[in-house]
C-alpha cells in the first residue's frame, strides 16, 4: 500500500514518478503535451498523461500529498533566448502557484535548469519564491549533480522544495552519497578514459568527440563511438528493464529532458525521512 500520494505535473517520461514510487509513492495524475513521453509514461507506468496543464481544473484533481514538476526549463537555460516567466513556456509555473493554492499538498518538489537561480539578476527566482511562499509554504532550494547521487553523470540542476508552513520547519536536503551505484564503464561496456558522463541533452549530438560541444562521443577501448539512448536511460538512473518508445532521436530527447530518478528518490526519501511525508 502507498504511503503517500503525488501528482506528476510536465511529467515528461516519469523521472519524478520513478523516484518518487521508489520512496512509497502513488501517482494520481500525470500532464505533458509531449505525446511521445506520453505513450512512454503510460507503456511503462500504465497511466496515460492529461495533456495542457492549463486545462487542469485544480479543484477536480482528488486529493494528494506531493506536488512534482520539471517545469519547462527553454526559457532559463543559457542555451536560447531566455525569456523567462515572459516566455509564454516560462509562463507556465503560475500553473504550478495555482494548482498549489487550491489543493493545498504537505510539500512540492520542483526541478529546472540552475540557470533560472541567476536570470534576469535574480529576479525572476525571486518572483517564484514570492509565490510559493504566498501559497503558504516554507521553501528551500539547492542545486544538486547527479554525480553526488549515485549516478555517473555530470548534471546539476537546481532543486526547489516546500513544506507546508504548518509544520513550522524547513526541509533539509539529503547529504551526498559517497560511492556512484555503477560506473560510466559498467554503462558503456568497456574502459572510458572519463569517471563521469557528459552532461546528457536533447540537442547537438554527433558534434565529435574533439568538438567543445560534444556529450554524446566517447572514447571506449580505444575507439570513439556515439552513447545510444539506452546507455543515457541508465545514465539518468532508469532500470534496464524501463522502455523507451518512438524513434532513435525521439529517445534521445525523452531522456535528455528527463530529471534524475536518483535525485528524486534521495529528496522523496528525506521528505520521508524528515517526517514531512508518512
Amino acid at each position: 500500500m502507498a504511503k503517500f500520494k503525488f501528482i506528476d505535473l510536465f511529467s515528461g517520461i516519469g523521472g519524478f514518478h520513478l523516484g518518487l514510487h521508489q520512496a512509497g509513492g502513488s501517482c494520481i495524475l500525470a500532464s505533458d503535451i509531449d505525446e511521445q513521453a506520453n505513450q512512454t509514461y503510460a507503456e511503462n507506468f500504465g497511466i496515460v498523461p492529461k495533456g495542457d496543464v492549463r486545462k487542469i481544473v485544480a479543484n477536480q484533481i482528488p486529493d494528494f500529498d506531493v506536488l512534482c514538476a520539471g517545469f519547462p526549463c527553454q526559457s532559463f537555460s543559457n542555451v536560447g533566448p531566455k525569456g523567462g516567466l515572459n516566455d509564454p513556456r516560462g509562463a507556465l509555473f503560475y500553473e504550478i502557484g495555482r494548482i498549489l493554492r487550491v489543493k493545498r499538498p504537505k510539500t512540492f518538489i520542483l526541478e529546472n535548469v540552475k540557470g533560472l537561480f541567476n536570470h534576469d539578476g535574480g529576479d525572476t527566482f525571486r518572483i517564484i519564491l514570492d509565490i510559493l511562499d504566498s501559497a503558504g509554504y516554507f521553501v528551500s532550494y539547492e542545486i544538486l549533480e547527479a554525480k553526488d547521487y549515485g549516478l555517473p553523470q555530470i548534471r546539476k540542476r537546481l532543486f526547489i522544495v516546500g513544506v507546508q508552513k504548518q509544520f513550522r520547519r524547513k526541509f533539509q536536503f539529503p547529504r551526498k552519497k559517497e560511492t556512484l551505484d555503477f560506473t560510466l564503464s559498467d554503462v558503456l561496456k568497456g574502459k572510458v578514459e572519463r569517471d563521469y558522463a557528459f552532461t546528457i541533452r536533447i540537442g547537438g549530438r554527433r558534434s565529435g568527440i574533439n568538438n567543445r560541444y560534444n556529450w554524446d562521443s566517447y572514447r571506449v577501448d580505444g575507439e570513439v563511438r556515439y552513447i545510444t539512448p539506452e546507455e543515457c536511460k541508465r545514465l539518468q538512473g532508469f532500470p534496464a528493464s524501463f522502455k523507451l518508445t518512438g524513434r532513435q532521436s525521439a529517445q534521445y530527447k525523452q531522456v535528455g529532458n528527463s530529471v534524475p530518478v536518483n535525485l528524486v528518490y534521495a529528496i522523496a526519501q528525506a521528505l520521508v525521512d524528515q517526517n514531512f511525508l508518512p
